[in-house]
């Protein structure tokens, strides 16, 4: 008869090393591999759950002893109160957990190593029109600070499609870090990976970051090194994801987040013609399945536009 999940299983190797030991010796491990502070946090985050899972509802705490069907039971948990591309990303960094502790010998075998996660069903988010883009920018009319910031914010999005970390890290000055050079029109950015790349910046993007450097030299904290700052010192990612959720309520546009612009982004570059190879480079991805997910919100749009040129009727 099977075993109640709340029972230790006997394992070939259980060895005594409790799983938020494990995931403190995980992070030592992610930290030294240089791997960017984001993805770490997104790691030992899902890692952290999973343990307060097993806690909660009584099922081993050693590494050794997690079944299969005890992380299974966590990713139906959050399939019941979660979307399920967060399940999938909870379950990838679990996924990274017990790869490594294969790789430490601590485990044989990892217990998700058969396991497939979470399909995401596509429902790719809508495209940004033209109208939505013009309300939002009329938001932030004015001369003060957060005006002009929140301007070039935005502008900033709509020119690259960065990511909404690598916009939130841009630099100013001599001593910073992922610096922009207006002068060349171009930002330095550090993506997934900490793989750096160059980013192209419009004219108009260029005079409104222009402008509110103005403004930001009189700011308390101007010395430091990051280009956006906010009340008290630095603007954070969530603080730049507040503002351009906020900045959307009042143009009329319902749940606004960053990565609509990135969405946006290569729906315009695909849209008009320009190279799948040359949007990885841009876009700082390393798949092509990368393609099809951000290529997705309008894909019915474009191919009907080109079947429109392509139609062989209206050629006879």
């Amino acid at each position: 008869m099977r075993q109640p999940l709340t029972q230790p299983i006997e394992s070939d190797l259980v060895t005594g090393v409790n799983v938020r030991d494990a995931i403190d010796s995980f992070a030592r491990y992610l930290r030294a591999r240089n791997l960017s502070p984001k993805t770490i946090e997104t790691y030992c985050e899902a890692s952290r759950q999973l343990a307060d899972y097993l806690e909660r509802m009584g099922m081993p705490q050693d590494i050794g002893a997690i079944r299969r069907e005890h992380v299974q039971t966590w990713i139906t948990d959050l399939l019941d109160r979660f979307k399920p591309a967060t399940a999938r990303n909870r379950f990838l960094g679990v996924q990274q957990l017990f790869r490594f502790l294969v790789d430490e010998d601590e485990l044989k075998a990892s217990p998700l190593a058969k396991v497939q996660p979470p399909k995401v069903p596509e429902d790719p988010p809508p495209i940004l029109k033209d109208e939505d883009l013009k309300a939002l920018l009329a938001t932030c009319k004015g001369t003060d600070f957060e005006a002009r910031r929140d301007t070039a914010i935005m502008r900033v999005f709509l020119d690259t499609g960065a990511r909404l970390s690598e916009v939130a890290d841009l630099g100013f000055g001599e001593n910073a870090e992922n610096p922009v050079d207006l002068v060349q029109g171009i930002a330095m950015v550090l993506g997934k990976g900490r793989r750096p790349r160059l980013l192209h910046l419009g004219a108009q993007t260029i005079r409104a970051i222009d402008r509110y450097l103005r403004v930001r030299s009189h700011h308390p904290k101007a010395h430091l090194p990051y280009l956006w700052l906010g009340h008290s010192g630095r603007l954070s990612d969530s603080g730049v994801a507040q503002m351009i959720r906020r900045r959307g309520e009042q143009a009329g546009i319902k749940g606004l987040h960053p990565h609509l612009f990135r969405h946006l982004f290569a729906h315009d570059w695909l849209q008009s013609g320009g190279g799948e190879s040359d949007l990885l480079r841009l876009a700082g991805w390393k798949s092509r399945s990368m393609l099809e997910r951000y290529g997705a919100s309008a894909a019915t749009e474009r191919a009907i536009a080109a079947h429109a040129r392509l139609a062989r009727g209206d050629r006879l």
